[in-house]
């Protein structure tokens, strides 16, 4: 895809799902990749799988998404690794998903700094490169909970709506530097949160496990989960010559799930 190959990005909580579909895809592109996760066990895993599907080596640190300082060191390793940064991919951990009822301050509080204070501080340190270079492409992975608010996941509704129309005001102010900000509001995706859901509803309900997939899988028109690696495709057309003109977007990637215009 045109003008990926030899482009730095970071992406944001990649050791696993939707995070490493993103890496799989854009190192198949020749981009030079800066991931991180918490566990060091998982991004040591990522960086040894990646390398043996793709060839490519990527820089990969543990480190925590909620964390000002693990963010600035993040930055630092990117820098020192590649000199400057093209791209910056936010992905995120799980929010908890339950009744707002039973959800805490400090629920909250977690929640505000692993996602929208993480997307602030990302932003601020990664701008100045994209800026300098009159190019750049910001990206954020979001949820069909920005166009259809689920019951149970007043967390993600909240924040993620908020992402969004932080995505659309910086791409009014950013634009001018060749900077495109889109997001992605993706539906329901194979991955370990989803198999979590999905557990969580049939112990919930006393259904089994396999009629629930089957239920949900009724409500997307396709009939199928969405496969990480099909969101991996959305970004790194986000992040190419071919999407020059599309900013201030959230993009759906759900099947058809969502019915609204």
């Amino acid at each position: 895809m045109q003008g990926l190959k030899n482009k730095n990005v970071i992406v944001c909580a990649g050791s696993t799902g939707i995070g490493k579909g993103v890496i799989s895809t854009l190192a198949r592109y020749g981009v030079n990749i800066t991931t991180f996760s918490r566990s060091k066990e998982k991004i040591d895993m990522l960086r040894a799988e990646i390398r043996e599907e793709t060839g490519v080596t990527i820089n990969a640190l543990p480190a925590d998404l909620s964390r000002k300082d693990d963010l600035i060191r993040v930055v630092e390793s990117a820098h020192t690794q590649y000199g400057k940064i093209d791209f910056l991919v936010m992905n995120y951990g799980d929010p908890r998903v339950d009744p707002f009822m039973e959800l805490t301050e400090s629920d909250w509080d977690y929640n505000i700094d692993m996602m929208l204070k993480s997307t602030i501080r990302m932003i601020d340190m990664c701008m100045v490169d994209m800026v300098a270079s009159n190019f750049g492409r910001i990206i954020f992975i979001t949820s069909m909970t920005t166009k259809n608010p689920l019951q149970n996941f007043a967390i993600s509704n909240t924040l993620r709506s908020g992402i969004v129309a932080l995505g659309k005001t910086l791409s009014i102010e950013l634009g001018k530097y060749n900077i495109n900000v889109n997001s992605i509001s993706q539906g329901y995706f194979y991955t370990q949160r989803l198999k979590n859901i999905l557990e969580k509803t049939s112990s919930s309900t006393g259904k089994a496990i396999e009629d629930v997939e089957s239920q949900l899988k009724k409500e997307i028109p396709l009939g199928r989960f969405g496969k990480p690696e099909e969101i991996g495709n959305l970004v790194a057309f986000l992040c190419s010559e071919l999407s020059s003109y599309i900013t201030g977007a959230n993009i759906p990637i759900d099947g058809g799930t969502i019915k609204s215009i």
